[in-house]
């Protein structure tokens, strides 16, 4: 096993004082531990699935949405997410041009200490936050009811 048991039982310890069921598997190598979840979410974009990877003394978190980009607006929505990432200071979206799978990508380094909750709080609740709050003009781009900067620009409204 090389990755950080400490950090999976943190994780876990977390979502079970939360109430919130997960499930938890480990890589067939070993290497990685994984632990996933699905949840709700007040945004029209109604849920989300988290996928926490733990490794040797880090973790990541990609948060994916169940709704992808079809080919014909991967770049209007690529110029979006960019725009929304530029003063992001806690993680990043991204979008898969290969299929237009759209996501939310968190890493934390740990190291040998313990765990904090407040950061397992803040890397598992912050994807969802983000989500919420730009998934308006995720979708008005993807269905073509503003242009990247217009959905942008509506962020400030």
């Amino acid at each position: 096993m090389s990755y950080t048991l400490q950090i999976a039982e943190a994780i876990e310890d977390f979502f079970h004082k939360k109430d919130l069921i997960i499930v938890r598997e480990e890589t067939s190598n070993g290497n990685e531990c994984l632990i996933h979840f699905r949840t709700k979410l007040k945004s029209k974009i109604q849920t989300a699935h988290e996928y926490i990877i733990i490794r040797d003394n880090n973790f990541s978190i990609l948060t994916t949405i169940p709704i992808n980009a079809d080919e014909d607006h991967r770049l209007a929505l690529a110029e979006y997410l960019t725009r929304v990432n530029f003063n992001m200071r806690i993680g990043n979206f991204e979008l898969d041009m290969t299929d237009g799978e759209i996501r939310f990508k968190e890493y934390a380094f740990v190291g040998d200490g313990p765990v904090q909750t407040e950061l397992i709080a803040s890397m598992v609740f912050i994807p969802l936050q983000m989500i919420d709050l730009y998934s308006d003009g995720i979708l008005s781009v993807l269905f073509d009811f503003k242009t990247p900067r217009e959905a942008y620009e509506a962020l400030s409204n």
